[in-house]
């Protein structure tokens, strides 16, 4: 049987470790300006390791918001964190954590994952994620600029790319198109993270690459961003004829 113990060990730590999971609940959570928000854990077992909501932007390592535990009488709170704007609860049997935010503003719009080490396998497991979108009525306009490729020399090139330059966003959830005269393209589509600029708003940058042989001179090229929570904009676009 000796053969076989290596093989049962391993089974037994997969099946521990895939038992020992993190829920966080709404998965989807649209919310308005203002209002409360309660994001739901459960951490499984009660033991003697913190639970934290844990906040990320796309191409951003997690932010830590708040960590609990059932021994503690009120949370801790990450760097920078306000303890005016969150607070957390723990049930009795101390495996259900609500983490809430009290008043949700457009810098809450966000994945949000709930955290927890786990000993038996000396890792930290993340919950599945939670988006969390605040809803306005419109957001200020952002800035988008389209670039046309850097040379006009289509002839002597497999392809060109276009550039779409969008600043002064609120958010960093954004969706991005490319419209050619006005239809949306899907192919050749490369789009950045957001970048946290020092005013607060967000940037980043798209990319539509285009064989020669697709480039028409008098079409349109623009993009469309949409913030989520909020109105789409389209950028005035331009026509490679009129550069």
């Amino acid at each position: 049987m000796k053969p076989f113990l290596p093989i049962y060990f391993v089974l037994l730590w997969i099946s521990n470790a895939e038992s020992q999971t993190l829920s966080l609940t709404p998965s989807n959570n649209a919310v308005n300006l203002g209002e409360r928000v309660t994001l739901n854990c459960n951490a499984g077992a009660k033991d003697g390791y913190h639970v934290h909501l844990q906040k990320q932007i796309p191409g951003n390592v997690p932010q830590l918001i708040i960590a609990h535990h059932h021994s503690f009488t009120s949370p801790v709170y990450g760097p920078g964190i306000s303890t005016d704007r969150y607070t957390a609860t723990v049930n009795a049997a101390a495996t259900e954590y609500q983490f809430i935010i009290k008043k949700a503003e457009t810098a809450h719009t966000a994945h949000y994952y709930c955290t927890k080490w786990i000993s038996s396998i000396s890792a930290y497991v993340f919950s599945q994620s939670s988006k969390l979108i605040v809803t306005v009525d419109k957001f200020p306009e952002p800035a988008l600029l389209v670039f046309p490729p850097y040379t006009d020399d289509n002839e002597s090139k497999d392809s060109s790319t276009l550039t779409c330059h969008i600043s002064k966003l609120e958010v960093s959830l954004v969706n991005v198109n490319w419209l050619i005269d006005g239809t949306t393209v899907q192919d050749g589509v490369t789009t950045s993270n957001p970048v946290r600029e020092s005013d607060n708003t967000f940037s980043m940058s798209s990319y539509l690459t285009l064989s020669s042989k697709d480039i028409n001179k008098d079409r349109l090229y623009s993009c469309m961003i949409k913030q989520e929570g909020s109105s789409a904009f389209i950028s005035k676009g331009v026509k490679l004829s009129q550069c």
